[in-house]
């Protein structure tokens, strides 16, 4: 099966509307939290987690200031293959794979617990970033922000964390072969520890998906762009 849903980028989130469900697409949280215990996506039934850290999904639509139905998170998410387009405000999700000519391709790095990564150039220094289609911004560590100019200081939020502020910097960074800029925020120190025991030192969000047409291949592990 493959179809293609309109996106609602509000705020920059992937949202999708499946069956009047208000639905966000999140590669970036490892299970999907849900009103209901279960939920009907392309054919299939798939069991889902009405809570979570203490967190179900009312407190997590508080956090965004958006009613959604559904945090559809990398359990479901990995099932299938995903082509983004966010000009044209399409996702596509098929279980077979989906014909792309992209121009340039980077390895997805899988986690042991459920994360998902690649690896990115930011000031000539390599890192790991999380790979998250639910982040509005992006993420680095602080000190790749040192000596850059201050745009803003915006509000996130975090699942986990609740909502926070956080300092943002525009900044030029690298998959493979394409550059390109990125509005990197400062990751809260509640975050930044346990990302770092993880190995991971950032997260790539909104940037790439806006500029990109982005197929994920979770099959072969590939990102597509």
């Amino acid at each position: 099966m493959i179809k293609t849903f309109d996106i609602d980028l509000y705020d920059g989130h992937l949202i999708i509307i499946i069956d009047g469900l208000k639905v966000l697409v999140d590669t970036g949280c490892p299970v999907t939290i849900a009103k209901q215990s279960s939920f009907d996506f392309m054919g299939q039934v798939f069991s889902c987690h009405t809570s979570l850290g203490g967190k179900d999904i009312n407190s997590l639509s508080q956090l965004m200031n958006y009613d959604l139905d559904v945090f559809m998170g990398m359990d479901i998410i990995e099932k299938f293959y995903i082509l983004t387009d966010y000009k044209q405000k399409q996702v596509t999700f098929s279980d077979e794979p989906i014909p792309f000519d992209g121009t340039c391709s980077t390895p997805i790095l899988r986690g042991h617990m459920g994360e998902v990564c690649i690896n990115m150039t930011v000031k000539n220094t390599p890192v790991r970033v999380a790979l998250d289609t639910g982040a509005r911004i992006s993420y680095i560590d602080k000190t790749l922000t040192e000596g850059e100019t201050l745009l803003e200081t915006i509000d996130d939020f975090n699942p986990m964390i609740g909502n926070y502020k956080t300092q943002v910097y525009t900044m030029e960074a690298s998959i493979e072969k394409e550059t390109f800029p990125v509005n990197f925020g400062v990751l809260p120190q509640a975050l930044e520890m346990p990302l770092k025991m993880m190995g991971i030192e950032g997260a790539i969000g909104f940037d790439l998906f806006n500029r990109y047409k982005v197929l994920l291949d979770f099959k072969s592990n590939i990102l597509l762009f």
